[in-house]
């Protein structure tokens, strides 16, 4: 008895030190066969803006869908709109309007990039995925949404440089390094660790300007999630509470349009997925895809800036483009993919298994609608075609 006793208790500590792994679906275990070719989020009108984003979680039940002003949760199995958040109205933070931009999972939640631009502020939208259970649910329903105050892009964006000004708008000289708030969201790896550490990073937008070099780079803040505290949210008393800076990493594309807007972790290789609007300046290839390589870490080198603003031979953390992926720009160094998938820049996810869901989006009879359709990756020739 003494000896069953012992091998009970054996067994008991045995099986407590092992939870029963999560039913998340692996990049290499992904079959498109099981997965609906097209999922619809809506059409949607006024006051609602044209898709921004889209994720799902990791089960692949559940597609999210960001509209400008709301979230749209679709149930991926049954191809049904079964809830949605709403209340992020023009109006909110003193006149400014609401951008709820693009999305990402991570356990159990959906953050978003989210705009008051009018306001000056900038947060990280975080919705509790269980809790959206129906229909035009207000964005104040206790446990809904929360928001992470975006302290870094707020500084950068209000700073007024050498000008003295920082309007909103493409001709403004403010802005350090171009910043006109922020769109991509994205939860990866760091770049080139082994460590199995997983961080939030959020891209800024980059205003188009061809008269200024120090907007050249995508910029992209690094937040660790165990320091995420996430406060209730009003958009009418907005708080100004949000997690401490990470790392603040650069990639040099050339201008873009806008900056990065989606941001995507490719659950395959471990690399970072730009997708932008191309810029303008001639002596750059203007891609709409950059990605950066997951497997090589960040480097020290001089940022392409000047002015008094900026400290003389300004350094800082840059990421590297993966070569090979698409078209290398010889003249500035630069690799990119020339081809946009469909609508990409307002909704791009990796599923695994060279799998993407990639939006396909516009208007019709004055509404914004949306979907998302699965698409393969020929990594040979870095160009998607649809799942038949």
């Amino acid at each position: 008895m003494k000896q069953l006793a012992v091998l009970a208790l054996a067994l008991v500590l045995v099986l407590g030190t092992f939870s029963a792994p999560a039913q998340t679906a692996k990049a290499d275990e992904i079959n498109a066969a099981d997965l609906p070719r097209k999922v619809y989020g809506g059409a949607w009108g006024s006051p609602a803006g044209h898709l921004q984003g889209i994720a799902c979680d990791d089960e692949l039940n559940y597609m999210y869908m960001s509209f400008t002003d709301r979230l749209v949760k679709v149930d991926m199995r049954e191809n049904k709109i079964v809830g949605s958040v709403t209340g992020l109205l023009a109006g909110g933070i003193y006149g400014g309007g609401a951008h709820l931009g693009c999305l990402a999972y991570h356990d159990g939640r959906i953050y978003g990039s989210l705009e008051y631009k009018a306001a000056e502020k900038f947060y990280i939208a975080v919705f509790d995925c269980d809790a959206i259970t129906e229909m035009d649910m207000d964005y104040k329903t206790s446990g809904v949404m929360t928001t992470l105050y975006m302290d870094e892009v707020v500084r950068d964006y209000i700073d007024d440089l050498d000008v003295g000004e920082h309007e909103n708008a493409i001709d403004s000289m403010g802005h350090r390094y171009g910043c006109s708030g922020i769109d991509g969201v994205t939860f990866a790896p760091m770049p080139g660790s082994t460590d199995g550490r997983v961080y939030m990073f959020v891209a800024y937008g980059i205003y188009r300007n061809n008269g200024r070099q120090d907007n050249d780079c995508q910029v992209l803040l690094c937040f660790d999630p165990e320091t995420f505290d996430s406060l209730p949210f009003d958009q009418n008393a907005p708080h100004t509470a949000g997690p401490e800076l990470y790392r603040k990493l650069f990639v040099f594309t050339g201008n873009t349009h806008y900056g990065v807007q989606n941001l995507e972790y490719d659950r395959d290789t471990g690399d970072l997925w730009m997708i932008a609007y191309p810029g303008q300046k001639e002596q750059y290839p203007n891609y709409p895809i950059y990605l950066v390589d997951g497997n090589v870490s960040a480097h020290e080198e001089a940022l392409p800036v000047y002015g008094s603003a900026y400290e003389e031979g300004l350094r800082s953390e840059m990421l590297t483009l993966k070569a090979g992926a698409g078209v290398l720009h010889e003249a500035s160094g630069v690799w990119g993919i020339p081809v946009m998938p469909r609508v990409a820049d307002t909704g791009f996810i990796s599923i695994g298994n060279d799998l993407f869901y990639v939006a396909q989006s516009g208007k019709m009879n004055g509404k914004q609608y949306g979907y998302a359709i699965l698409m393969h990756l020929d990594r040979e020739t870095w160009k998607f075609s649809d799942v038949k």
